[in-house]
């Protein structure tokens, strides 16, 4: 399926579920942040038991983490497409406006983080 299948579905969900109301928008994005948490909690795990994201499991411990990783980054976006609705603002568009305005962006990335080139002129 594609996302916008996928949005369709859980919006099907959360209406059935009488969770689209605008009213509501602060309790969903408090659910949002506990998914965000939830799934921090499985990163730390991971990095806990000494694997990097990127490696290829083999264990049974580390496969269970790794798709548990997956499933609080699944249920990350359930709740922001509620949100969204709830808001009344298009997802599709948030992303294209937000890489509109990264791919012009300069910089370097310093220890894993990128630092956009006005902020290097601090340094």
């Amino acid at each position: 399926m594609n996302f916008e299948e996928l949005k369709k579905f859980v919006l099907e969900w959360a209406d059935d579920k009488d969770l689209l109301h605008s009213e509501n928008a602060d309790k969903q994005f408090m659910k949002f942040i506990e998914e965000v948490f939830e799934f921090k909690s499985e990163f730390d795990y991971l990095c806990r038991i000494g694997q990097s994201p990127e490696e290829v499991y083999s264990d049974y411990e580390q496969i269970e983490t790794q798709e548990n990783m997956e499933l609080e980054m699944g249920d990350i976006f359930v709740t922001l497409i509620i949100l969204c609705k709830q808001l009344d603002i298009d997802p599709m568009e948030c992303l294209s406006m937000a890489y509109e305005k990264i791919s012009k962006r300069k910089g370097r990335t310093i220890n894993g983080t990128f630092i956009k080139e006005e902020d290097l002129e601090d340094e």
